[in-house]
């Protein structure tokens, strides 16, 4: 009962160290009909431009959290915080690490994957996103890095450079061959092996719009999805790419405009884990939110398993079209045997978030938990500050 209770006290700590942010300061009205989730709020800076995260964050074995904000136009900077003492300490401004600041140029200004951790360090690449002024040319951009925190006293290490330009939106650490896989924005496949400081490209996966996440089974082969609601596979005894011919995600291909999205990110898996237990991967869809199951050890290519939708209760009866777009705020707590993932109640995610929806309600954070044991699904609640301002755009968390 103590570990469960301690599991809940680090998400939620999680979650508010990163992404509270209020319409007013003013306390909204309260909304009866809703649950209400209370939590802490720990803020970052006062000097930097931190906007964001985009899953940019881990919980490491030494009770700390490792953070990485984004900014469109700025600079990714990293952040500790420390669960005992509850103090957040800034550890880099990466365009201050990489020497980018005050030269005119495009940056490195995200860190948009899920860190790793290896004999004491924490790894991660970036990325550079739109994160310059459209007047300067995007070429002045110097290109993505491996780096890595020393856990020990939060030192940052510049390691080696990923490419020439694009950098990572999904990654995955292979601990027993010591490699690092990062899926890159012009849709390759890298692979960074830590001992030797060296990268290499193993192909390309997509050409359209890139999945988010990425993720490596028992057996160290490594899965994406593209356009169309497919599945790609890194095969690593084979060394080969290939793309699923005989199975489908769980998705809807419509989309009409930025509000939902247009991009095919919609059929694509927005967040997947690869879970230890019962070596499968748990996978949430884009555009509807479908929570699914995919055994990749069943049959010729694996098999899919629709489960449920864990979009915000009152998205559920919606269109496929009009559920808003699913967040990166997702995780698999291995003491609870629970996913928590954190939808929006309107809108989709920073494409069009409105004020409110029809209804004048916000669009609000809210938190829900599936029982991978029993199936059942528990609407937590709108996630609150406990001055009782809503949260809006979660982009991360972890147990």
């Amino acid at each position: 009962m103590k570990k469960q209770i301690l599991t809940c006290f680090l998400l939620m700590l999680v979650m508010t160290a990163l992404t509270i942010k209020a319409t007013s300061q003013e306390r909204l009205p309260e909304m009866p009909e809703l649950r209400s989730v209370f939590v802490d709020h720990y803020k970052f800076s006062d000097t930097d431009k931190d906007a964001q995260t985009w899953h940019g964050l881990y919980i490491a074995s030494n009770n700390k959290i490792y953070i990485g904000l984004a900014t469109h136009g700025d600079a990714a900077t990293l952040y500790e915080f420390d669960i005992a003492t509850r103090t957040m300490r800034k550890l880099a401004n990466l365009t201050n690490l990489l020497g980018e600041r005050g030269r005119a140029i495009w940056t490195n200004g995200k860190i948009h994957v899920q860190m790793g951790e290896l004999d004491g360090y924490v790894y991660f690449g970036t990325l550079c996103e739109d994160n310059g002024p459209p007047a300067l040319d995007a070429s002045t951009y110097n290109g993505p890095y491996w780096i890595r925190i020393r856990m020990s006293d939060g030192h940052v290490e510049l390691l080696s450079k990923i490419n020439s330009f694009w950098g990572l939106l999904g990654q995955e650490l292979d601990k027993e061959r010591r490699i690092i896989y990062g899926l890159a924005e012009d849709g390759r496949l890298y692979r960074y092996f830590i001992d030797e400081d060296y990268t290499e490209e193993l192909g390309r996966v997509d050409n359209w719009d890139i999945c988010r996440n990425i993720f490596m089974d028992d057996l160290g082969n490594v899965y994406g999805s593209y356009a169309g609601a497919h599945i790609w596979k890194y095969d690593v005894e084979r060394d080969r790419i290939f793309d699923l011919e005989t199975i489908r995600l769980p998705a809807s291909l419509e989309s009409r405009n930025m509000m939902n999205p247009m991009l095919d990110r919609r059929s694509q898996w927005r967040n997947i884990n690869w879970d230890p237990v019962e070596k499968v991967a748990y996978g949430l869809i884009g555009g509807n939110n479908t929570l699914f199951r995919f055994d990749v050890h069943k049959g010729l290519e694996g098999e899919i398993t629709p489960l449920t939708r864990l979009s915000a209760p009152m998205a559920r009866d919606l269109r496929d079209r009009d559920v808003p777009h699913a967040t990166l705020a997702w995780t698999i707590s291995q003491v609870e045997r629970k996913i928590y993932y954190i939808p929006v109640t309107a809108g989709d995610f920073d494409y069009g978030l409105p004020v409110s929806d029809e209804r004048g309600a916000p669009p609000s954070s809210y938190l829900v938990s599936y029982d991978l044991e029993t199936g059942e699904v528990d609407d937590l609640g709108i996630i609150r500050g406990k001055d009782g301002r809503i949260s809006l755009g979660m982009g991360a968390a972890d147990t």
